[in-house]
Formats: structure tokens, sequence, C-alpha cells
């Protein structure tokens, strides 16, 4: 399984670079849910694609039959091989080339399989933004937990006990006279508490390397914990849940992770807008399938931003870094062979992992619709 971030974008560059021995590489993808009656939906689908994908595509006898060795290995896998809690899997295979790579996620994947020069890296793309970790910090005035929260679940990394509660008696929770008195500076030991925990929330996010931070806190609470952090920690925390005493950690991480997730977005949005100002000579946006194409292919793209759901088939050079979304015998660009793709967008997105470019994918964003789709920000103007 894949267990972190720094994995998948290692095994996404693995694959980016990949190239089939053969004929092609196999790419299949599938749910592997307990809600999804997989083991009799999977096989049935992965059948009924593979002839049909070796049919429109033509491939040769001797072709066909080392692609029918790759689907039946990954048929035996579905069959004998699934680790549990395993919600996706995905399996690239050229076996004549002696490749094989399987990745198993705790998400849910779309059943695909994909016959292809290369591997089909889009899945493991949107892998990486779905296993980006967090921390959560529940925020009370006087007890407070810290987690570190990934695909996998999440874990307890600091238990916070405010100076109120540390102050007491700890066989009858009693306080004497003296401490009741020195109690009427509540405000100042809450404050010592938000401190304590601001401290603790910051040598996580920077331990762990998260990105983002969710608070769980109710709102007057939330506030007050806000205004005493450094402003480096308070700006990791991009999202906000309320306390809720009835939710279990469990519901009070599933509402974390919705609300990080929709933040994700939103910056994701704020960038989309970024990329449509800077559009033009000397600017730093691109746009539209054709031009972020080219700018890929001359190295140019620093962040590319995909929408999740914008596939289209096309064609590909099978020796440079053309492709396009109109049939062509030969490339034009470099007079090489071509072969037709599934989703000519997975070429954009495959390349620029290759050139260590940054690949964010996003969804409903109206502003990237308007752009095609497709769009990114240059290394340089």
């Amino acid at each position: 399984m894949i267990g972190s971030v720094i994995e998948a974008k290692q095994k996404a560059k693995i694959l980016a670079g990949a190239r089939a021995v053969g004929d092609a590489f196999l790419t299949v993808t599938v749910s592997t849910s307990r809600l999804d009656d997989w083991r009799v939906v999977a096989p049935t689908f992965l059948n009924s694609e593979f002839n049909r994908l070796t049919k429109e595509t033509g491939v040769s006898r001797e072709a066909k039959r080392l692609l029918q060795a790759d689907l039946d290995y990954v048929l035996d896998l579905l069959k004998y091989d699934v680790t549990p809690g395993t919600e996706g899997l995905a399996v690239f295979a050229d076996r004549q080339g002696g490749f094989f790579e399987r990745i198993e996620l705790p998400f849910r994947l779309m059943n695909r399989l994909m016959i292809e020069p290369s591997p089909y890296v889009r899945p493991v793309v949107h892998a990486i933004a779905l296993l980006e970790p967090f921390v959560l910090a529940q925020v009370s005035r006087d007890e407070s937990s810290l987690y570190l929260v990934d695909e996998w679940g999440a874990s307890q990394e600091d238990e916070l006990t405010g100076p109120w509660l540390r102050s007491s008696d700890p066989e009858t929770g009693e306080m004497s006279v003296k401490r009741y008195y020195a109690a009427a500076r509540q405000d100042s030991l809450v404050d010592l508490h938000f401190k304590e925990v601001g401290a603790s929330l910051g040598n996580l996010i920077e331990s762990s390397g998260v990105k983002r931070a969710a608070l769980c806190a109710q709102h007057d609470i939330a506030s007050g914990f806000r205004r005493s952090l450094p402003a480096g920690v308070a700006a990791k925390i991009v999202a906000e849940i309320p306390f809720d005493a009835a939710a279990t950690t469990g519901q009070m991480v599933v509402n974390a992770r919705q609300a990080i997730e929709k933040a994700r977005q939103e910056e994701l949005a704020a960038l989309a807008d970024r990329i449509k100002e800077g559009l033009g000579k000397g600017g730093h946006g691109i746009a539209g399938f054709d031009d972020v194409l080219g700018a890929v292919a001359r190295h140019q793209v620093q962040t590319l931003l995909v929408d999740r759901n914008y596939r289209v088939p096309g064609w590909r050079c099978l020796d440079c870094a053309w492709a396009g979304l109109t049939a062509a015998e030969r490339c034009p660009a470099c007079g090489g062979g071509t072969a037709p793709v599934g989703d000519v967008v997975g070429e954009i997105v495959r390349l620029a992992i290759l050139q260590n470019g940054q690949v964010e994918v996003g969804e409903d964003i109206p502003v990237l619709d308007e752009l095609g789709g497709v769009a990114g920000v240059l290394r340089y103007g």
C-alpha cells in the first residue's frame, strides 16, 4: 500500500518515465471497496474492455497474447491477493519488459483499462492530492489534542492539559483555597494553555511537513486560540469545524477531512484566477490544451492545473513530446510514429511529472472550465 505522499510521487515519476518494451502497457484501475460487488463486477468489466480495445486498436495476435497474459495476472491478483482495507487498486504491467507495479489505495477508483505506450499516471496523481496529510487540532480551554491525519486514518500525536487542571489535586480533583482564588486569573491560564498548544502545534507542523491544518473548537475558543498563534502557524490553519461533544474521534476526522478538501479546492480556484489574470504576453499564465502542451514540451510549466473530469481521446508521438487531439499517421513535430491514447490530457500530466513540475487536480472550478480544463503557471513569463 502507498503510505505517504513522498512514496506516491516517487512511483508517479517512475511510471511517467516507463515505456513499453513490447507493443503497449496495460493499465488497470478498479474499485475494491466493500460497497461494490467488485469480485464479480471488476473481472467482467476488464475482460469486456480488453476485448473491445484490442479489437479497436488492431494489435497483432502476438501482442494480444502478451497483453492477455498481463491481464490474467491482474485477474489472479484481484482474486487472491488484495490487501484487506484496500478501496482502490491500480496495476501497471508490461511483463515482456519485466515491469509490474501495483498500487493499493484507501479510496475508490473508477474501473478503467487502458492499452497504451506508457502507463496512465493520472490515477496516481489524483492519489497524491488525496493522500496529502494534515494536522487536526482539537482545542478547549483546559484539554486539547493534536492528530496527524492522512487517508489511512489518524494518530494522536499530543495531548495537552491546561494549567487549570494541572493545579488540581490528582486524587480528588479539588483545588486548594489558594489555588481557587488564583483561578480568578482563569483567562490568563487559558491563554497560557493556548500558547502551549500553539507551540506543540507548530512543532508538529514543522516535523511532519504538512501544508495544512484544521481546527476543531467552539467558535469563541477558536477565535481566542487563533489570536494566540504565531503568524506562520495560524496561516497553516485553513479549515475550521465546530466542536461536538457527542461526536467520536472518527466523526471529527471525517468532518475535518471534508473541510480540508474544500479549502484545498478553494486554493486551486484562487490559483485558476491568478492564471487567468496572467494570460497574455509577458504573463506567467497559460491555458488551453494546445498552448499548455506546447509550454510543457518546452519545459516551461512550473505548476500544471487540470480538471479531474477533463479527459479527451487523442494521439501521441512514440518518439517525442508531441500529442494532439486529431489523428496523425506521422508526428508533425519529428516525423515519428504515432499511437492513439484514451486520454491525451494524461500525456500533458505525464510530461509535467517527468519535468518535476507540480501537478494540481481541481474539481468544479468554473474559471478552470473557462480556461479549457487545463492551465498552468510558467516558470518565466
